[in-house]
């Protein structure tokens, strides 16, 4: 079994990834590394259309230059735990987005106002992000243009972190896994933070991440992509 990867805290290649689902829509998947700690924040759309934000943590106007130019317009922003280096960006692209929904787990949900809760004052930051406008549970739809995503509750590296996955097999595809700092590629999430749990994080991969597809491709937290095959292999 890997060692726990603190060291995942620091970015590595930015990619773009296009997931197929007809011969006419795509799924475009674009990963922006944002933020001191480069952080994966992800912008999910079918080109043109609505979109949704996973884990703005920081750069906001990259990730606003990003969906201008595309003429994005993003209804849903997700952070799949309140650990500031994944919430930074929030306040601005709400301000800038009145109407985007914040959603994160209940669990997490108390970690988005408070700078002490979210650990952004251990980075010299001072994070304080709107309430959120949804809190999600295990098993939760999100939908998007029509394509739906499941929520994950995933607890170990917070009590409220989460997955958020989409099982496109119908259509011929891989299925997607966003897993936040819960899975990295070649590691897993401390938990020696507050609110950390090693016993929960293994137990969140082993019996839900493990159980997947093993064709799933993981889009982590920090890093680059990976898939439940290749990290079920490492853990053996």
């Amino acid at each position: 079994m890997d060692k726990p990867c603190p060291e995942r805290d620091a970015g590595f290649f930015c990619s773009c990834f296009y997931l197929e689902l007809s011969s006419i829509i795509m799924l475009d998947i674009q990963k922006l590394e944002v933020g001191p700690l480069d952080a994966c924040c992800y912008i999910v759309s079918l080109k043109c259309s609505d979109a949704m934000i996973i884990d703005p943590g920081g750069d906001t106007e990259t990730i606003v230059g990003y969906l201008e130019e595309n003429k994005l317009r993003p209804v849903i922003l997700v952070n799949t735990h309140g650990h500031g280096d994944h919430i930074g960006a929030n306040k601005e692209l709400k301000e800038k987005f009145p109407d985007i929904q914040i959603c994160i787990h209940t669990d997490d949900a108390e970690m988005l106002e408070d700078p002490f809760k979210n650990l952004s004052l251990l980075g010299g930051k001072r994070y304080s992000s709107p309430p959120a406008c949804r809190t999600l549970s295990h098993d939760e739809k999100i939908k998007l243009n029509g394509y739906e995503f499941r929520v994950l509750h995933l607890p170990g590296h917070t009590p409220g972190g989460i997955g958020i996955y989409t099982d496109s097999t119908d259509n011929g595809e891989a299925p997607i896994l966003f897993s936040g700092d819960t899975l990295f590629a070649g590691g897993y999430g401390r938990t020696d933070l507050p609110g950390g749990s090693h016993n929960h994080l293994l137990k969140s991969i082993k019996e839900c991440i493990f159980k997947l597809d093993e064709n799933t491709v993981i889009y982590p937290g920090h890093g680059s992509s990976t898939t439940v095959k290749a990290e079920k292999e490492r853990f053996k």
